[in-house]
């Protein structure tokens, strides 16, 4: 059975106001994890204290590739202090700062991925919808950079919901990463008209194939599932509780 973590974005705003409060809520509600750095004006010891008290487990954070290359010693110590050896990422800022030039911000993060790996650090890609959206050399930018960096650099952190708007099926991207994929962002997308409103949705009230999705999910050596939602028609917290009632419902924990 794959644990089930909360990407701990989706109470952000919550929780910058009252971190205890949210992180007790988070696991009453029944997650097993959480994805996501300290928050802000909290001390990593308190934090991992407070996590601990509350018997979650911190799954990882986030990087940038900057971080990466020229910042790394910093990012091994943050990571040493909070007991965990996997980071996120994404590359949409770097892009927009070199005007789309795919090939030479890919090659800024395989450097950083190489240098974080050499330090023991498992980077994952995290993907939107952009990705699929621009092509180098006649493939998309996903594929191109799982093509130019290596496996044993940089693994994936596929988004359910940003492969579904990017116009391709998340499961048949869950096979295609296979063995390279031990995180995955269980993330749904409104059905119309409620998506003009709020395009996401909680998990299993939405229009992805969640059928295919968790039947592929495990042979493809996912190791934790990360609900995620960047936006909600209700408050956050309800939210996470929608999605994880849904997972309980198909006795997935």
């Amino acid at each position: 059975m794959i644990p089930i973590a909360l990407q701990l974005y989706t109470v952000r705003e919550d929780l910058a106001q009252d971190p205890v409060r949210i992180i007790k809520a988070v696991a009453e509600i029944g997650y097993q994890g959480v994805e996501g750095g300290t928050p802000t004006g909290m001390s990593n010891q308190d934090y991992l204290s407070l996590l601990a008290d509350n018997n979650l487990t911190l799954i990882g954070s986030g990087t940038s590739t900057a971080d990466l290359r020229n910042n790394l010693s910093q990012v091994v110590e943050r990571c040493s202090e909070l007991g965990i050896n996997t980071l996120m990422c994404g590359i949409g800022g770097e892009l927009r700062q070199s005007d789309g030039d795919w090939k030479g911000v890919v090659d800024g993060l395989a450097e950083g991925c190489a240098k974080a790996s050499e330090a023991g650090l498992r980077i994952l890609y995290h993907n939107h919808a952009f990705e699929f959206e621009d092509k180098v050399d006649g493939q998309y930018g996903l594929d191109y950079l799982f093509d130019t960096i290596p496996e044993t650099d940089i693994q994936a952190e596929l988004d359910t919901y940003w492969v579904q708007v990017g116009g391709e099926d998340p499961v048949a991207y869950i096979n295609k990463y296979a063995g390279r994929l031990p995180r995955l962002h269980i993330k749904d997308r409104a059905p119309a008209p409620a998506d003009e409103e709020c395009p996401f949705a909680e998990v299993g009230h939405g229009i992805l194939d969640w059928d295919g999705i968790f039947a592929a999910a495990p042979t493809a050596g996912v190791e934790w599932y990360v609900v995620e939602q960047d936006r909600c028609a209700r408050s956050p917290l309800e939210s996470a509780r929608m999605s994880l009632e849904y997972l309980r419902s198909r006795d997935m924990i």
